[in-house]
């Protein structure tokens, strides 16, 4: 398989920013892979998708395309204050990767979103707000950052926080992931299959949980699939499973020699 590490120029960001694709060794003529874009945690940055998982056999095995962006800590939306990192990897980013890499597809339906921790929240953002680019999504030890404790006290958190998002309640804003769903409900929005996993040791449960209970509250309207994996954290061990778990969900089964 091949591993491309790219820096480009984002116009949006306005400066250069890394990003790592991943294709399989062997492309036929005029094929069009499906592509899964994932999207990293806080603390991390794009690469961590190669070390601690399995990917690159995956996309191997299975036969797709993997983009890796790096947004540095933005959790994949347009900050409050600093870069418009929604705009790029949702609209800027993937015109980019379509035209440098013919053999991805460009079709909604082969093109799935997904996530762990931050990133998990920034995936279903994105999949929330551009369901014409993207069809499916799987989003691990995902909350909303609108149900965060919020203290506006002066402290570093709380400083980031602000930066982030700003200073109220965004519950009604569109940093708010039920906020959103309740637009995307509002405007018939093209069909979307969500895949959200957490484990049962996870310190932020309670706010996957309460993720949860929205999508399966509104069932007419999401094809929702929870999983809940007992004796697992907010660890690398479990966001492995729950990739190759998303796979078979999205439809990525291993080859048939």
């Amino acid at each position: 398989m091949a591993v491309i590490n790219l820096n480009l120029f984002s116009m949006m960001l306005r400066f250069g920013t890394d990003v790592t694709v991943v294709l399989p060794d062997e492309i036929q003529k005029d094929e069009k892979l499906a592509c899964v874009w994932l999207y990293h945690g806080g603390s991390g940055d794009h690469t961590d998708w190669l070390y601690h998982t399995d990917l690159v056999d995956e996309v191997e095995k299975r036969h797709f395309a993997a983009v890796l962006p790096n947004v540095n800590e933005s959790c994949f939306v347009n900050m409050n204050i600093g870069g418009k990192y929604e705009s790029y990897v949702a609209k800027e980013l993937p015109s980019i990767i379509w035209n440098m890499f013919d053999c991805i597809s460009k079709d909604r339906e082969k093109n799935f979103v997904s996530g762990l921790s931050n990133g998990g929240y920034g995936c279903l953002h994105t999949i929330l707000k551009y369901p014409d680019k993207f069809s499916k999504v799987g989003a691990f030890s995902a909350g909303d950052k609108a149900d965060s404790v919020f203290l506006n006290d002066g402290s570093e958190k709380s400083i980031n926080r602000i930066r982030l998002f700003g200073d109220g309640d965004l519950h009604k804003t569109e940093y708010g992931l039920t906020y959103l769903a309740d637009l995307f409900i509002e405007k018939e929005l093209p069909k979307i299959q969500i895949y959200h996993a957490c484990g049962s040791l996870d310190p932020w449960l309670d706010m996957n949980h309460i993720v949860r209970d929205y999508f399966l509250e509104h069932k007419d309207y999401f094809d929702y699939t929870y999983d809940e994996m007992e004796n697992y954290g907010h660890e690398w061990k479990f966001w492995n499973i729950e990739l190759k778990k998303f796979l078979d969900f999205a439809g990525l089964c291993e080859k048939q020699n």
